[in-house]
């Protein structure tokens, strides 16, 4: 996956991709140092911002699975697809901790 790859070109390391939540699925789980790191990927084929695709309702839905594992941390990963380039906008997230 090219978000996983995205992350780990930052520093991060990617343990878990796909991971079933009690009724969700979060993308990633990895660590950022010693935090724990939800990561919400959306791609898109056009040439808009791919951060925009990820809504706030799935914003809010991700970060109460990303609650029910323990990790109080979600980034957003918007990955954007054209002719000519992949775009990525990355949208770390805060931690309550």
């Amino acid at each position: 996956m090219i978000g996983a790859w995205f992350l780990t070109s930052h520093g991060l390391t990617v343990t878990h991709r796909n991971v079933n939540v009690d009724r969700g699925e979060v993308d990633l789980v990895a660590w950022d140092g010693d935090q724990r790191v939800v990561t919400e990927v959306r791609s898109v084929s056009f040439s808009v911002d791919p951060i925009d695709a990820i809504h706030a309702a799935k914003r809010r839905r991700v970060a109460g699975l990303a609650a029910r594992i323990g990790v109080t941390r979600v980034d957003y990963l918007g990955v954007g697809f054209t002719d000519a380039y992949i775009d990525f906008h990355w949208v770390p997230g805060s931690s309550s901790t």
